[in-house]
């Protein structure tokens, strides 16, 4: 995501070719100097958030990754890939710590992010281009119950549970949303945000029922073997 999202600012910019390569390196260079302080001098920035008091902690925690998120975006790289830096240099006790503080502050934004791009939708748009989204979502489905699968296999779990990992992964479809987002506040087509949304309500209602299925398939297959 750190390569993948500010490839895709650029590109949703429309630019010559030599501006978009050139907005390209920039960031590219911009988030391997993000990545590269992050791992380096990680600890570093541990010992700057660390403090007794939480609210010390909450604060510079939360004032950090606004900076970093905000010289990020200056740069032509998405803030969000900044502040997800931060959060990776941050470790040990005070990253738990932060991770307990900040959960709230995340539901919250989580919250608040859905329902602005629910409130951009309109629910009339929404039958035309549902064929078009389950075409997507069973394409997608099939390659996330092939990539869980074999990931799993490849640590030792057998069939079964390679298809429980990969049934698992079906619902994860929100960050499409984000994408979208990004894509209609360009202008590069309006009903990528009414697909997104249909997408994700598709992937939000069947995913979380074919992982039950694999149980009773398992049993099934056990008292056949028996």
């Amino acid at each position: 995501m750190a390569l993948y999202l500010p490839l895709v600012a650029v590109l949703l910019a429309e630019q010559s070719l030599e501006v978009a390569t050139l907005s390209i390196i920039v960031a590219l260079a911009s988030v391997s100097l993000i990545l590269l302080v992050a791992l380096r001098y990680g600890r570093l920035l541990t010992r700057i958030v660390a403090h007794q008091s939480d609210e010390v902690i909450l604060f510079t925690a939360f004032g950090l990754v606004l900076l970093v998120a905000g010289v990020a975006q200056q740069l032509r790289v998405s803030g969000a890939v900044g502040a997800f830096l931060v959060g990776i240099a941050l470790s040990g006790p005070i990253a738990e710590r932060a991770h307990r503080l900040l959960a709230s502050l995340r539901d919250l934004f989580a919250a608040i992010f859905f329902l602005f791009f629910g409130l951009q939708v309109d629910p009339s748009t929404l039958p035309p281009i549902l064929l078009v989204a389950a075409a997507l979502a069973l394409m997608t489905s099939l390659t996330k119950v092939i990539v869980g699968w074999w990931a799993a296999r490849r640590d030792g779990v057998d069939g079964l549970g390679g298809l429980r990992a990969g049934t698992a992964l079906i619902a994860r479809g929100e960050f499409s949303i984000v994408i979208a987002g990004m894509g209609v506040a360009a202008g590069v087509e309006p009903q990528l945000g009414v697909l997104a949304t249909a997408y994700v309500l598709l992937l939000a209602t069947v995913g979380p029922i074919l992982p039950r299925t694999i149980e009773p398939l398992s049993a099934i297959l056990t008292r056949r073997k028996a």
